[in-house]
């Protein structure tokens, strides 16, 4: 049994399951059963822009390990820029900061951290992402592999990034990576993942988890980088719970996919709490990129601000939904939203659906949404200055993007989210 299709009983995924993570805890292991289970039942997301049938997902083998104990000789060269790299979903590269570690702060695959801080990974392990209501998430939750955790004592504040990487290489056929990060009380950090693959042949599946939680206080200045290999198709769920006054910065670039539908989520329970999101996108040949950044405001005096801005070329094709919902309950609260996109070319499509969900009269809510062509009069009056379509084209985009990627707080991930726009245009 190797592919999803063939996954149509539940004892052979079960017996998949104990041969390579017989040794977990009990309750790790039921859990697992849980939602293999669960996969099974439940049927394709319904994606009403992004019909998955036609995919054909089904045919990628899902059950063939790809165990790996060294680093790949692409990463050797740069194993020091990363705090952690995993590949195939193994971690084969760990190093935290003496200085880090003596101020009490974990960073570990999630196996280790089962050995080391069991009662604070079964506490926090699902705590955030709900992995039952999606094929794709309870399929991570089965079969996850070595996983990520890191943990930040209260009132430490990490003056350099947690840099992770995500890397898989030609002939693995389907990665499950799962971060769980825990800021204790007025803790600090600034985290950026990043997913890479090798080109090659082969369809992959990537399904991808990372919840947050953040206690009372703390600050969480979230980045990720995707650039996976266009034969991948990817399912990318985030999510952080905010405690009272914490507050979470997404810094979200997604670059890379043949298909990617990914999502963000603030869970806004305590008052208090802040969620801010900036998320640049670029599509180009064939992609197809679904997008959804969701605000929950349930706790009164909260607040939310999303912008996103994405380009389209080729015959891409995008959906940026943002969501901002405001519970009952939640007096005082600030929601906001902005959304824009452009397209280089007839063939590319794109839409920007900003939704507004409101349940309480005392709150501000507001949102914007645009999504239209490149004005060729304008790349005709630059082409007449003496520029190349080409220059004409990066001069643009560089000036619709600029005011979102130079927000970007943390130097290295703006710069590397610079270093694939200019790799998108010249694609």
């Amino acid at each position: 049994m190797d592919t999803i299709a063939e996954a149509s009983t539940l004892a052979p995924m079960e017996q998949f399951i104990l041969d390579h993570h017989g040794s977990e805890p009990g309750w790790l292991l039921a859990r697992r059963r849980q939602y293999a289970a669960r996969y099974l039942e439940l049927p394709l997301p319904v994606r009403q822009r992004t019909p998955l049938k036609n995919r054909k997902l089904e045919r990628i083998p899902i059950f063939v390990p790809t165990p790996t104990t060294q680093l790949s000789p692409v990463l050797e060269s740069r194993h020091t820029l990363f705090n952690l790299i995993t590949v195939n979903g193994r971690s084969v590269h760990a190093n935290l900061p003496k200085s880090a570690q003596n101020e009490g702060v974990v960073l570990l695959s999630l196996r280790d951290a089962l050995i080391q801080s069991p009662e604070l990974v079964q506490e926090t392990l699902g705590s955030v992402i709900d992995d039952a209501v999606d094929k794709f998430q309870a399929l991570n939750a089965a079969l996850w592999q070595d996983g990520l955790f890191l943990y930040v004592p209260p009132r430490v504040t990490l003056t350099e990034p947690i840099t992770i990487q995500h890397y898989g290489t030609d002939g693995a056929s389907a990665i499950f990576p799962r971060t769980v990060i825990v800021l204790d009380r007025e803790s600090v950090v600034t985290v950026n993942e990043q997913y890479v693959s090798e080109s090659g042949n082969e369809k992959s599946l990537w399904s991808c988890a990372t919840e947050i939680v953040l206690r009372d206080g703390a600050v969480c200045h979230y980045g990720a980088i995707q650039q996976l290999a266009s034969s991948a198709d990817a399912f990318v769920r985030r999510a952080a719970r905010v405690g009272r006054d914490a507050r979470i910065n997404w810094n979200v670039g997604e670059f890379g996919a043949g298909m990617v539908v990914s999502e963000h989520l603030s869970l806004l329970d305590q008052p208090g709490g802040q969620a801010y999101s900036t998320t640049v996108f670029f599509g180009s040949r064939s992609q197809h990129q679904d997008y959804t950044a969701t605000a929950r405001h349930v706790a009164p005096h909260t607040a939310s601000n999303m912008v996103a801005r994405g380009v389209m070329k080729d015959s891409a094709r995008s959906v940026f939904t943002g969501v901002t919902d405001i519970k009952k309950g939640a007096t005082g609260s600030d929601g906001r939203q902005k959304e824009k996109i452009l397209m280089l070319s007839d063939t590319s499509r794109a839409d920007a659906i900003p939704s507004l969900l409101i349940e309480e009269n005392d709150v501000f809510a507001a949102h914007a949404a645009s999504a239209g062509p490149v004005d060729p009069h304008a790349i005709f009056y630059l082409m007449g200055r003496g520029l190349t379509e080409i220059e004409a084209t990066r001069l643009i985009v560089h000036g619709f993007l600029a005011p979102v990627i130079d927000s970007i707080p943390v130097g290295d991930l703006r710069d590397e989210v610079w270093a694939q726009v200019e790799r998108k245009i010249l694609e």
